[in-house]
């Protein structure tokens, strides 16, 4: 908008100039002529001519230099701005020609990369500046595999050379730099292409932000989950494989001990058919266990309602326990990542339940879903729970108190029932309302 005005203003300047000069002509020659002569002596006739005519010269010349300086005030202040902007964003920016060489670099670039402005203007291009290619070379060489962020990290072609070629601009990179004390960061890159404007030649403006912390964040978050995880699958080791271990151990010391004593057949085949279940139980466990561990529920693991039906038969015929998988959605039910990780979870900790401690012959699933709310039910026909005493034994049990603190983290209710006429329920409710159509849509 005011680009348009100042054009505008030069507009009318360079009109003006021309118009009103020859119109201040025709004025003094009709003044002169039709009016002076008539009424005034030659010699006054001048002397009012040039008197008139230096008022109406001062008029013009003032409204014409105050347009002017009013050009002048705003392409100065407009300069002024974005040159306060260049020198306190808080992203290092780097200006290059076309040659690759640093024409200009803000504080920011400066405290980012450790090059001062009379270190690099005009006598370094952006690759001596920032390393690029050393740091790719450190990288790549490296044995530590921590030391670059992927194998398709930013290195893997010069993309000021790129965007100043193709005339295109790159608007996040992410790649390691060097900075001038050797040290390498990982920074976000953006590169923009200028053109050319009047005899200024083509220029690429690199925008750096330091994301060491953000990717020492995400690393920690990834280490997180591991380790999670890791204390999943030793809690379930302990609970199952190390006790049936031990109790394995026990029946193999009794049986030693029954064998050298003689007429105890009976009792001997009586515990290698105990040993055998427990030997079953073992391996049901590890491969429980192992399943678990390979299904992660990512975006394109497929919809929410197939996982589970899926998950629900392998848990069955594993466990040689009935199941029924009954859902009331019409569609497939498509949930954000977070959300479905932690429902699979309470999913999987339920059925554990079931498997360890309910001693069930059947297991099922019910799920529903109206406009606002989603349900799920896990069921069994097994031994029942204690309702009134279900909140010490949670404090007890760890996957009570692991399902509940999951149901939290997303929004959910968590309730755990009696089942009719024996058994229990693991009831969830999940509300739908704050979830965007695309993020919880059925489809």
């Amino acid at each position: 908008m005011k680009k348009n005005n100042q054009d505008n203003y030069y507009a009318n300047i360079r009109f003006l100039t021309f118009v009103i000069p020859f119109l201040g002509i025709g004025a003094y020659e009709v003044i002169r002529f039709q009016l002076l002569d008539k009424y005034f002596e030659p010699h006054i006739n001048s002397l009012i001519l040039m008197i008139l005519t230096g008022i109406f010269g001062s008029f013009f010349a003032t409204w014409l230099f105050k347009k002017i300086e009013g050009i002048h005030n705003t392409l100065f202040w407009e300069q002024q701005r974005l040159k306060t902007i260049f020198q306190h964003t808080s992203d290092g920016i780097v200006v290059l020609d076309e040659n690759l060489r640093v024409l200009d670099i803000n504080p920011a670039a400066e405290k980012l990369t450790g090059w001062s402005k009379k270190e690099v203007i005009e006598k370094l291009t952006c690759n001596e500046m920032l390393g690029c290619l050393k740091a790719k070379e450190s990288c790549w060489n490296s044995q530590d595999p921590e030391d670059c962020m992927n194998v398709d990290c930013g290195h893997r072609e010069c993309w000021g050379q790129s965007s100043l070629t193709k005339k295109l601009s790159f608007p996040y990179i992410e790649m390691c730099i060097l900075r001038k004390d050797g040290r390498k960061i990982k920074v976000g890159a953006s590169y923009s292409y200028i053109p050319s404007i009047g005899e200024e030649k083509p220029q690429i403006k690199i925008v750096l932000r330091d994301i060491s912390q953000k990717k020492e964040f995400e690393k920690a978050i990834q280490n997180y989950a591991t380790l999670e995880e890791r204390y999943r699958l030793a809690r379930e080791m302990h609970d199952g494989l190390a006790q049936a271990l031990v109790y394995l151990n026990i029946k193999a010391q009794n049986i030693q001990k029954k064998l050298q004593e003689k007429g105890s057949n009976d009792s001997i085949l009586k515990d290698i058919t105990e040993l055998r279940q427990i030997t079953q139980e073992a391996v049901n466990e590890v491969r429980q266990n192992i399943f678990d561990l390979k299904t992660q529920p990512v975006e394109n693991s497929g919809c929410f309602r197939v996982w589970i039906e899926e998950y629900l038969n392998y848990f069955g015929s594993v466990n040689h326990i009935e199941t029924e998988f009954v859902c009331n959605c019409q569609e497939a039910l498509v949930l954000p990542t977070e959300m479905k990780v932690q429902l699979i979870r309470i999913v999987q900790e339920a059925l554990s339940n079931i498997r360890k401690h309910a001693r069930a012959t059947k297991a099922s699933i019910f799920l529903s879903r109206n406009n606002q709310e989603l349900i799920i039910k896990i069921s069994d026909n097994g031994k029942g729970i204690d309702v009134p005493n279900l909140a010490m034994s949670s404090k007890n049990h760890f996957g009570l108190s692991i399902m509940e603190e999951r149901a939290q983290i997303i929004g959910a209710d968590l309730k755990v029932l009696p089942a009719q006429p024996r058994g229990t329920i693991v009831e969830i409710r999940l509300s739908l309302g704050n979830l965007s159509s695309n993020n919880a849509k059925v489809g």
